[in-house]
């Protein structure tokens, strides 16, 4: 079953996490989990200093800064068929610095982000449209 926009929004609004996918300028997709929190018609996406990274820019900020397109994905799984959904998020986005208060809003949402200085940059998906699916 085909969802309307407001119920994509909602299952959005619930789940936290997801895949970003960009386009990387040869190989073509690049996916990766990343969590995320709504802000008005924007999704954030955190680019933190709490996991291990390789050193230099990250390949999907790279990705974003040639080509801006990307999609996240988020998906619902269960044994029990009938509770399958996913919803597609198509956007352009941006990378910023992480203000304070919007660093705040991810400590809220995820304990680890709660220490000082935790996300370095922020990622705005910015969206041009919104698809998702249910199995009931």
């Amino acid at each position: 079953m085909t969802l309307d926009e407001p119920d994509c929004w909602s299952r959005l609004a619930g789940a936290g996490h997801g895949v970003l996918a960009t386009v990387h300028p040869t190989r073509g997709v690049d996916a990766v989990p990343v969590v995320f929190v709504l802000a008005g018609g924007a999704i954030l996406i955190p680019v933190d200093r709490v996991k291990p990274k390789r050193p230099g820019r990250l390949q999907r900020l790279r990705n974003i800064d040639s080509d801006d397109r990307c999609v996240l994905l988020v998906e619902h799984y269960a044994d029990d068929w009938s509770q399958l959904w996913w919803v597609r998020v198509h956007a352009r986005a941006a990378v910023s610095q992480a203000t304070v208060a919007v660093a705040a809003r991810f400590g809220e949402s995820f304990a680890a982000y709660r220490a000082p200085a935790a996300i370095a940059e922020v990622i705005s998906l910015h969206p041009t449209a919104v698809a998702g699916w249910a199995a009931t």
